[in-house]
């Protein structure tokens, strides 16, 4: 090895060690004496949490940003100079991740080399993760972790002291005003045998948790084609702040919500390709079980799914997917008419737009106050973590629209940050939980660490390693503190 690969093997190989005793510490001796290892990684998490909210613009606003520089450049000559003087030290790593082959940089990753093995881990440490809150140690008395716990422990308890058919129907009033039908009726079904419904909400998450990190493998391996981007996005998935939230906040249905988003996704792009009849279907049916298991999440990501067809039109003319879409859209809302007309409750359209009757300008004035709120205060914080949305922004950077996976997700971006500015902060905290950032972390990874990692590691995959350890430390820090 040459000096500088020793040096920053050395140092990475020091951190890694560190970052391993604190997980040591965090996981097998949460009650004891802390010797200060713990300690001064949730500081240093703590001390570099501010910079998630210039991460998290960059990550949103950057596209703008993009339109407005190429513009600026093809009508000012000395606008172009400039732009072309700044990015001359960058002009060589950039052309280069712009010309790689994502499926191809991660068939040559070594580390990814074992897709169904990491595949394993990732649904492993999901089921861990969540259970860490409910550790006899830890929780001798199961109280409920999660905000919302005690309200779906609620409902369901309603709905078994009703018969069949009402407590079938009460699932389509209660439960936001019957706006979580199709978690809320599984739930049923199984307290209904013998189960508590605490405990059911307890053993929930430990269900939902690698469900989610399946369904990002399934999105990132037929959508996109790897299956080690696609395992590796799974265990990002695991250790990121989907789980963490999910648990703060017990925000079940979102978690379902996601599982199901990723689903829907994957069959879109695999429809987009090559269209058919199955697979139109299984977007209907997945778009309304979307609609009854958390109605937010179907708006974004039918709406991501009207851009991205319209761009596909725009770029072969062929109008059977922008058809297709529109199809699905009119489907939830003519579901969400008849739902509400039949058990009497609020529209998803009348719920929208009184939740933007708050918003408009004078929220997009105390647009930072909000973004500040909804990073490092709202759902305890845990949304700030610079790590994932550093990460996230870097690959924003490098995504090309041109590939159709890479435009997917550019879009995905793009109309999220359109209502994020005009939100409060506990809508702009829900938009950017929805975002597909451990697809987005994994890309990356994969994309930035041959070019960099190889010119000054001797192992480069031992900065996969470390990155993994270390979002598992922060997402075991802000489970232990639920």
């Amino acid at each position: 090895m040459t000096l500088r690969e020793t040096i920053a093997t050395s140092t990475l190989l020091a951190l890694l060690a560190f970052e391993l005793s604190v997980l040591a510490i965090l996981a097998l001796f949460p009650y004891l004496v802390d010797p200060g290892l713990s300690v001064l990684n949730s500081n240093f998490y703590a001390l570099l949490a501010p910079l998630s909210t210039v991460l998290l613009l960059g990550l949103l606003y950057a596209w703008p940003l993009k339109l407005i520089a190429r513009e600026a450049r093809i009508r000012s000559t000395l606008f172009d100079r400039l732009i072309l003087f700044l990015s001359e030290p960058f002009q060589k790593i950039m052309s280069s991740l712009k010309s790689a082959s994502l499926s191809e940089t991660a068939r040559n990753c070594k580390i990814l080399s074992r897709p169904r093995l990491m595949l394993a881990v990732s649904l492993v440490v999901s089921i861990l993760l969540t259970f860490i809150p409910y550790r006899p140690d830890l929780n001798p008395s199961a109280t409920l972790v999660g905000v919302d716990s005690p309200l779906y422990v609620g409902w369901i308890v309603q709905m078994l002291i009703r018969p069949l058919s009402q407590a079938l129907a009460y699932s389509f009033v209660e439960g936001l005003e019957g706006s979580r039908p199709l978690l809320l009726i599984p739930l049923y079904l199984v307290a209904s045998t013998g189960v508590s419904p605490s405990q059911l909400i307890e053993y929930l998450p430990m269900v939902l948790a690698p469900l989610l990190s399946l369904s990002t493998y399934i999105f990132v391996r037929y959508g996109q084609g790897s299956r080690g981007l696609a395992s590796l996005t799974a265990l990002f998935c695991s250790v990121s702040f989907y789980t963490t939230v999910g648990l703060w906040g017990g925000y079940y249905a979102n978690w379902l919500a996601l599982i199901l988003a990723f689903l829907f996704m994957t069959v879109l792009l695999v429809y987009s390709k090559k269209t058919s009849r199955l697979g139109y279907a299984a977007m209907h049916v997945l778009s309304i079980g979307l609609f009854l298991t958390h109605p937010w999440t179907w708006g974004l990501v039918v709406t991501v799914s009207l851009a991205f067809a319209f761009s596909l039109w725009r770029e072969t003319r062929k109008k059977v997917h922008l058809e297709s879409v529109l199809g699905i859209i009119s489907g939830g809302v003519v579901l969400d008419v008849v739902k509400s007309w039949v058990f009497a409750t609020r529209a998803v359209g009348v719920d929208v737009a009184g939740t933007f009757q708050t918003a408009g300008i004078v929220q997009l004035l105390n647009f930072w106050p909000n973004l500040v709120e909804a990073l490092l205060y709202t759902h305890g914080g845990l949304i700030g973590n610079w790590l994932i949305l550093g990460l996230g922004l870097l690959a924003s950077s490098i995504l090309r629209f041109r590939d159709w996976f890479e435009r997917l997700l550019l879009l995905w971006i793009a109309v999220a940050s359109i209502p994020f500015a005009v939100l409060d902060s506990y809508h702009q905290a829900r938009i950017v939980y929805d975002l597909p950032l451990p697809v987005l972390v994994s890309i990356a990874v994969v994309l930035f660490l041959p070019r960099v990692g190889s010119k000054s590691l001797r192992w480069p995959g031992i900065v996969i390693a470390f990155l993994v350890v270390t979002m598992t430390n922060y997402a075991l820090q802000g489970i232990i503190l639920l």
